[in-house]
């Protein structure tokens, strides 16, 4: 692997700024820096090229696009018969998203539906393969404001945003929000290219500047939840994912546990689940020095009572854009 790129205290600030909210203007970020905003641009161009920055996108709110809920699937079945299971995954027609691996199921995604009755039906239908074993379930008790990239840390770590210690107070409304073909135009733009201008958008569309304003206003928060930057986390030096779940005690103390997780570095998800486990968080990790710390911390943390930690390879483009395909 390639040494992770150089980065000042000045690139984390610009860095965290726009992962927060990639719209930032640059004299907003200058300001920050203290430095001009031509000095931004010619930073945030070189972050580009040496590919620690590898686009803009906007995080999209399944709920409000009618998905009401959101399921992880993980499927057992044997080895041999993984690439013929994934096959017969891909060729439903039912919402699948995102396909991966954890140690503990031989495939694991994610699933978008409007009903339980749905589920149940899914599920029934999966198991009826001969090939696959089992299909276990995780629903997620919401489907935004997961990502916390204020805990990333880069080199060197510094504390450059306001951390979020507790479970959000505005929970995302899981309400169907109307919106006709041109917000979804809209939206479909912004969730791969966040910062591209208004003016572009209205010509690409062929409408004023102020529509498209007043409609991105409008989508803004329920439709379209953040604005970030995708970040290739190999080029940060981060060689590793660790997918936590957790079980606690007492659901009363939840709001105080999630507080606590979150105050560990590089904890930028925090995803509270309905089933075996309640909560799911992911550690980014540089090291095997970095993990047992984290474990220690987390071991540590009162009411956790089920701790079940699985580690993969760092995903190269970080946040996923899960949802931007229900557009």
């Amino acid at each position: 692997m390639n040494p992770p790129v150089k980065t000042d205290s000045k690139d984390a600030i610009i860095l965290k700024t726009l992962l927060l909210d990639s719209r930032t203007s640059l004299t907003e970020i200058a300001k920050r820096c203290k430095i001009t905003p031509a000095a931004v641009r010619m930073r945030i161009l070189r972050l580009k090229k040496a590919g620690v920055i590898k686009g803009e996108i906007t995080i999209v709110n399944p709920h409000s696009l009618g998905h009401k809920y959101v399921v992880n699937l993980g499927i057992t079945t044997a080895v041999e018969n993984e690439a013929e299971v994934a096959e017969f995954l891909k060729s439903k027609s039912y919402r699948l998203l995102a396909f991966g691996f954890l140690p503990k199921y031989n495939l694991f995604t994610i699933l978008v539906m409007n009903n339980m009755q749905e589920l149940a039906a899914i599920i029934e239908d999966l198991e009826a393969n001969p090939k696959i074993k089992r299909v276990e379930t995780m629903i997620w008790a919401e489907a935004a404001n997961l990502e916390h990239m204020e805990n990333l840390c880069f080199d060197p770590c510094q504390d450059t945003a306001e951390k979020q210690s507790s479970i959000p107070s505005s929970v995302v409304s899981i309400e169907e929000v109307k919106i006709d073909e041109t917000d979804r135009k809209i939206a479909r733009i912004l969730s791969h290219k966040a910062r591209m201008p208004f003016n572009r958008i209205a010509d690409q569309l062929g409408i004023s500047t102020k529509n498209v304003i007043q409609r991105f206003n409008r989508l803004k928060g329920p439709v379209l939840t953040q604005s970030t930057i995708l970040v290739d986390l190999t080029k940060m030096g981060y060689v590793a994912f660790a997918f936590i779940f957790i079980k606690v005690a007492n659901r009363g103390k939840m709001p105080e546990i999630y507080s606590q997780l979150l105050q560990i570095p590089n904890m930028v998800v925090a995803l509270r689940l309905l089933g075996h486990y309640d909560l799911n968080v992911d550690l980014f990790l540089r090291s095997f020095e970095e993990l047992f710390e984290a474990g220690e911390k987390i071991r540590h943390i009162s009411g956790i009572e089920i701790i079940d930690m699985y580690l993969t390879p760092v995903w190269p483009e970080w946040p996923p854009n899960l949802f931007s395909s229900l557009l």
